[in-house]
């Protein structure tokens, strides 16, 4: 099984890192793995998300993120999936989601 890996550059005018792993989640309908609310306040956060598609096809986020003394979220989402459209299509929606 090969998977596709498409990093995606993170720029949210946001300092909280828990709302923004949450925002991810809720603009791609996926399901957090990571038990983030168990972590303390830290100026960085790394998070699993999962969907599947309703064709049957599983798709994996990892978003790694810091805080920078600007007040801003920087970092990276590295999306997993089998097929080159699931991760473009998660990939389109996040960059268009974003706050700048």
């Amino acid at each position: 099984m090969v998977l596709l890996a498409l990093p995606r550059p993170v720029l949210f005018r946001c300092s909280n890192l828990q709302e923004f792993v949450h925002h991810v989640a809720k603009v791609t309908n996926m399901r957090i793995l990571t038990p983030i609310t168990a972590l303390g306040p830290s100026n960085f956060l790394a998070a699993n998300l999962y969907a599947r598609s309703i064709f049957g096809e599983d798709a994996l986020v990892n978003v790694s993120v810091e805080n920078k003394a600007d007040g801003s979220i920087r970092g990276h989402i590295r999306i997993r999936a089998k097929t080159q459209g699931v991760a473009l299509s998660l990939g389109d929606r996040i960059t268009a989601k974003q706050k700048l």
